[in-house]
């Protein structure tokens, strides 16, 4: 199978916009967008039929909803990607639900992780847990042990006996040095042949490019772990963590391109007015995922290219919608998907907050990258009013300190 490089990502370059290079923009606003535009932009990859046709991946993933890492075919939105993780961040509100904030011009935007999920076509229920460690002891150790998001997980040896794994080496050698595996370190050479193209699969579409490739990451092989035994994972949890891990690394790919493209056209049926010009779709080439059997030359590869315009992009696509109970059988999913404008209705409404928009003597680069920041500042105080203000104060100062105690 051909697989994407870090040679491939980084022609991300080339359609970032250089927001900060704007002539006339104001130094604090070019140093708000610069350490964000000079990252690169983990797109995704497109999968061939033939490729989630074989081996079981078809049946297995839609069992468990990971159906939406081989439908994922997007154009990309780089400005829109620049503005949302140039501000987005992460919260946790009184009842432990996380809760996702950003702006995007003047408009902010805050969205539940079941929103999100929605948005984006993924699963927001069942397994949750985030780590960006190898060793598989490390999911215990990640886990949330009270709230929405805690999780049953299976033990390591759970995960090794049901992935039917066989130790091929016990030593490694990682800067030079000789070193011995444990049990709990999984590389991907004893993996199944079968499994194996499972990992590819979810590694490029939701890990993404960069690190080891020769060993499995806990969460990737717990999410094996989960296809094989069809356990529901909460898939919008592990996005958005990792988002908000992304956003704290100054050097880490921006990741999930495609699917926020999903976010992007929702923001624009929902505020039609931001749809000014300014987000424009890239064209660009995408390398799908192709059997090893049908591989082409290494010549013709990655030379077709995902053709979509502005227009048809921006209604483009169907979506699945999920709900909140965890028992909703199969037969759902596959039900036939409403139009987009159904779909966008049948969500919960955004939670936004609206300020006086000040006038344009006033408002200069300066003060609305203060009234940004404020804004994101805001975001604890204003879902605590949303959900019962501080009629669970002492709740919530509970989950905190506990949280801090882990």
């Amino acid at each position: 199978m051909p697989r994407a490089t870090s040679t491939d990502i980084s022609l991300t370059k080339s359609y970032i916009p250089k927001v900060s290079k704007i002539p006339g923009i104001s130094p604090t606003i070019a140093k708000f967008y610069k350490s964000i535009e000079n990252r690169n932009i983990h797109e995704g990859r497109v999968v061939d039929q033939a490729y989630y046709k074989s081996n079981n991946i078809e049946r297995l993933f839609t069992n468990i909803r990971f159906d939406c890492l081989f439908k994922i075919n997007e154009p990309i939105v780089p400005r829109f990607i620049l503005d949302f993780y140039s501000q987005v961040t992460v919260q946790t509100d009184e009842y432990g639900y996380l809760v996702i904030s950003f702006m995007i011009q003047h408009e902010f935007i805050t969205l539940t992780l079941a929103q999100f999920g929605q948005i984006l076509k993924i699963p927001y229920n069942g397994q949750a847990v985030f780590t960006n460690e190898w060793d598989l002891g490390s999911l215990e150790y990640s886990q949330e042990t009270e709230g929405p998001y805690s999780t049953d997980l299976p033990t390591p040896d759970d995960i090794r006996r049901l992935l039917e794994l066989e130790r091929v080496m016990v030593d490694r050698t990682i800067k030079s040095q000789t070193v011995t595996l444990t049990p709990n370190q999984i590389l991907t050479k004893e993996l199944s042949p079968d499994m194996k193209q499972w990992e590819e699969l979810i590694r490029e579409n939701v890990f993404g490019l960069g690190g080891h490739r020769d060993h499995l990451p806990a969460c990737l092989a717990h999410m094996l772990y989960c296809v094989v035994a069809e356990e529901q994972y909460n898939l919008a949890y592990f996005f958005v963590k990792r988002i908000e891990c992304a956003r704290a690394n100054p050097t880490a790919n921006l990741p999930y391109g495609m699917f926020l493209t999903r976010l992007y056209r929702h923001i624009m049926e929902v505020y039609p007015h931001l749809d000014n010009g300014i987000y424009d779709i890239v064209d660009r080439v995408m390398r799908p995922l192709a059997l090893k059997q049908t591989r082409r030359p290494r010549s013709d590869r990655g030379k077709a290219r995902h053709s979509v315009s502005s227009s048809s992009s921006h209604h483009h696509g169907t979506s699945s919608h999920q709900h909140d109970d965890d028992d909703d059988d199969v037969e759902t999913s596959r039900a036939s998907t409403p139009s987009p404008t159904t779909y966008l209705n049948s969500l919960d409404p955004l939670n936004y907050q609206n300020y006086e928009m000040p006038s344009p003597s006033e408002q200069t680069d300066e003060t609305l990258f203060e009234r940004q920041t404020t804004l994101l500042n805001q975001t604890q105080e204003m879902h605590k009013e949303m959900r019962g203000g501080f009629k669970s104060f002492g709740k919530a100062l509970k989950g905190v300190f506990s949280k801090k105690k882990k």
